[in-house]
This record gives C-alpha cells, structure tokens and sequence, in this order.
C-alpha cells in the first residue's frame, strides 16, 4: 500500500492555542479529513521527531531570525534522515512548507515522489515586506544567483529553498492563481507550461468551518457592547503583512471626517503576535489604536473554537487588510459565518472576494469602502447571504481529496 510521509515544521501543536498560521491549519484538517477517509497509509513528521530540542508551540512563534533559521536547519535533516528511511518505491512525500522543508534535491536524487504545498511564496513575501513591493520576485531570484556566495545562511533558506523545491518536487500545490503567476516569472526554466506541463496545481483550500453558527451574546456582555452599535473585526496573527495597521490609520482618517457615523463603532483585532516582528508590531498597534477616540479598538488576543465563532457572529463586518495574502483562510471562515467582507486586493483575496458579498479595494480604498457598506443595512443583508451561498460551494473536504488523488497518481 502506498505510504504518505506528511512532514510540517509547524504542525502537531494543535493543543496549543498558538497563532502559528495558515500553513498550520491546513495541516491539522488535512490529517483530520485522511484519517477519515483513509486514501493511503499515512505518517507525519512534526517537530517531535527532534526529541528533547523540540520547541514548543508557545516558543516556536516567538523565536528570532538565528534560532527560527537554526530550527529550520534542524528540522530539515531530521525529517530528510526519517524518509530516507523508507522504500523511494512505495512513499510519496507531502511537504508542507519550504524553508523548512526537507532536502527536496537529496530527495529527488534517491527517487522519492515529492509534492510541496505552498502556504506562502517566500520569496514574494519578502520582496512585498522587506522590500516593500519596489523589487518584483523575479528580480531578487536572479540577484540570488549572482550573490549566493556572500550571504548569510537565512537567505538560502528563503531562495535556495525554494528554487529546490521548484526544481525537485513533482508537484506545487499552490491556493490560487495569482501565486502560481508568480512562481512561473520565478522559475521558467523549471516551472514553464511547455517543459512541465501541469506542474503547479491551484487548490483553493475552501471552507472547514461547520454550518453551526455563534453565539455572540456572551461576547456582548463580556465586553459592555452596546445594542446599536456596529461592530468591525478582523482575525489573523499579528505581523506587518497582515496590515492591521492599515485599518486603525483608515479608522482614523474616518474619524476626522464629517460622515463619521453617530451611532458607537466597535473594532475588535483578535490575533496574537507571532514570529520575527510580530512582538515590536503588536506594540506599534496599540499605540495607534490609542489615537482613535471615537472608535472601541479592543484585541481580545488569540481566538480559536467556539470563541472566534462567536467572535464571527457578533460582527456586522469583517475587514481584511493584508499587504501580502496568499490565499485567505479566515476570511474564507467569515465568509462561511456569513460576514460581508472589505478586502485588499491581493492575488490571495481577489482569488476569494466577489462584488456580491464585499469590497476589493487597493490601498488607501479601506475608509470608504467600510463607510459605504455600513452606510447600506439592507445591502448588508444580501451580502450576508451570498457570502454563506458562496462558502458553501467550497467544501474543504473536496479540496482534500482532490489533494489525494493527485498525489497518490504513479504517473
């Protein structure tokens, strides 16, 4: 029987309540769905397999650059050492992340079937961030190449990684077109429609979230949230990319302006700082936060299970304003909770946003495109149940085994 070695750097921390992000959540479902349908036999190889020097959840989102990179290096042998342990001829490996992934080249060279999932583009998060959109993806690949050979060893993490991953794996899973867009400019020479055709697979992941709504009344008491206000939320960790930054300074603006309505706005930030910026981040947003005066902003912190359904059923809107999205997790569960949405257009939101249930709005579109919807209750309304109609249609479960079916062809 064919045999699947699932490897995650962030997975197996499931009872911790830690804001180790998308590429985590997958995983979880993931093993939950194949152990339900059971399409192969599967092992996963989380950080357990380090033994005593494994982190734990808890320490891992708050490690800096040097130890995440050393993590990232312990981790990669280790999970390499554990496949090569089994027969390349009955074992397909499912890596669920690339810088810290296993050694896809020693891989390919013994003969394994590899498939890498792409949560994020590294190298497109860095030129977004780091960068701050001035330099393509592309660019930077092509400066790697020239330049490897006097920089430090985090960078090789992010583009050595990843071009072996491209080169050696037999598949990219990938959650929408925009990044597989990206990773053709990347990488012609081994991604190309002609030379690898039906290489990069898009699989929107779709909706897990059960039909079962919230209960917000508990939260309304919590907190002292008035019966005529409007209630704001958005929900990811806390780190730049996620731009909750931008929201607070959008809010702020709206609060100068003459059409700021009179009724109490409510704004609740659920997430927890996470990774390298995510602490000093966390600080800068409470800080514009206490700016606004016409505005509740509370952060209710990390939010998960009942409590961020709960959460869901108490706003009146969700606001998604990253900078970089590779495809959009929670705003897929808002979506399923039926929350009309405001969103920045990102390749990630514009592969799950439609008119009919939100707003996509390019940077500095965040103010009107809330006061507008707002300003709409019956619009609202309509919203609401389109959202719900269009989460509905991307059943989770089907994207699972699609996944399964792709990776288990000997073809």
């Amino acid at each position: 029987m064919l045999r699947v070695l699932y490897t995650a750097a962030h997975g197996g921390f499931s009872a911790e309540a830690v804001p180790l992000g998308g590429g985590a959540a997958v995983f979880e479902h993931l093993i939950e769905e194949w152990s339900r349908t059971r399409p192969f036999e599967l092992q996963t190889i989380t950080p357990v397999i380090l033994g005593d020097s494994a982190p734990r959840g808890g320490e891992l989102v708050k490690f800096g650059e040097r130890d995440y990179a050393r993590f990232c290096r312990d981790f990669e042998c280790a999970s390499t050492a554990e496949i090569l342990r089994h027969d390349p001829a009955h074992t397909v490996v499912l890596a669920n992340d690339v810088s810290e992934g296993p050694d896809f080249a020693a891989l390919a060279a013994r003969g394994y079937r590899v498939y890498t999932i792409y949560h994020v583009d590294v190298v497109a998060y860095v030129a977004a961030i780091y960068g701050r959109g001035a330099i393509a993806p592309e660019t930077t690949v092509r400066w790697y190449r020239r330049l490897r050979w006097c920089l430090p060893d985090i960078a090789k993490l992010v583009w050595k990684k990843q071009e072996s991953s491209a080169r050696h794996s037999r598949g990219l899973i990938v959650p929408s077109e925009g990044m597989r867009e990206v990773l053709l400019r990347c990488y012609p020479d081994c991604l190309s429609q002609k030379g690898s055709p039906g290489k990069i697979h898009v699989l929107p992941w779709g909706n897990w979230n059960p039909d079962a709504p919230g209960d917000p009344e508990p939260l309304r008491r919590e907190f002292g949230i008035p019966d005529n206000a409007r209630v704001l939320l958005t929900l990811s960790r806390i780190s730049p990319e996620k731009g909750q930054d931008l929201l607070l300074e959008a809010l702020l603006d709206w609060e100068r302006r003459d059409d700021f309505p009179a009724y109490p706005l409510w704004l609740f930030v659920c997430g927890d700082a996470a990774f390298m910026q995510g602490q000093r981040f966390l600080k800068e947003l409470h800080q514009r936060a206490a700016r606004l005066k016409r505005t509740r902003v509370v952060f209710p912190g990390y939010v998960t299970g009942e409590r961020k359904r709960a959460f869901l059923a108490l706003a009146d809107l969700y606001v998604f304003p990253s900078r970089h999205e590779s495809y959009g997790l929670t705003l897929m569960e808002a979506l399923a909770a039926g929350l009309p949405a405001v969103c920045l257009d990102t390749s990630g939101a514009r592969s799950v946003m439609r008119e009919e249930f939100g707003a996509l709005v390019p940077p500095g579109g965040l103010r009107a495109a809330i006061a507008r919807l707002l300003a709409d209750e019956r619009g609202l309304k309509e919203m609401e149940a389109a959202a719900r109609e269009f989460a509905r249609s991307q059943r989770f479960t089907h994207r699972a085994a699609e996944l399964a079916r792709l990776i288990a062809d000997p073809r």
